[in-house]
């Protein structure tokens, strides 16, 4: 692959922003059950969670506007299933990344808990909710399995095309 064939710097960088918060959001979230409730770390490492969590969401609605704005390079050659396969995981993806931050938003509003990112109180005016609030929660939490299973497919397929096709697509995210 040619270096033209590259997405454009403002989509990479937002690329592993992305892939960074989500990180960020992840960890913060598995090792919060290692300290009790109502201990400070577990509510420093919420709001971590928070943060990180709205952090995706602002970047992914950059990428978004990034995304219509340039143009991304064409796809690599393969299969109709194998394309359909590509489109069907990146557009998971992209919902999974806005609808997970959203999804979390409701379940802390509807609940009338504060959310805190970066350790400010941000007011969302919903009325309270318990059904909502467990409802939403209750997909948050169920969405964070299928985070772990579009991003390892997702990984799973760059890592193969790089190294066992070796087509170089991953270079193009580099």
């Amino acid at each position: 692959m040619q270096t033209e064939l590259k997405y454009s710097p403002t989509m990479r960088a937002l690329h592993w922003l992305v892939v960074l918060a989500v990180s960020i959001a992840v960890v913060a979230i598995e090792i919060m059950d290692f300290f009790p409730k109502g201990s400070a770390e577990r509510a420093a490492l919420f709001i971590v969670h928070q943060t990180a969590g709205l952090s995706v969401l602002a970047l992914m609605v950059l990428r978004l506007l990034a995304r219509v704005a340039t143009q991304a390079p064409p796809p690599v050659p393969g299969t109709p299933l194998v394309q359909l396969a590509a489109r069907l995981t990146h557009g998971a993806l992209y919902a999974l990344m806005v609808g997970m931050p959203v999804l979390g938003l409701l379940a802390l509003a509807w609940g009338g808990k504060p959310i805190q990112p970066f350790g400010l109180n941000l007011p969302l005016a919903l009325t309270q909710d318990k059904t909502l609030a467990h409802w939403s929660k209750e997909i948050h939490e169920s969405g964070a399995t299928l985070v772990y299973i579009a991003v390892g497919l997702h990984a799973a397929a760059a890592l193969w095309h790089e190294f066992i096709l070796k087509d170089r697509l991953l270079r193009r995210m580099l």
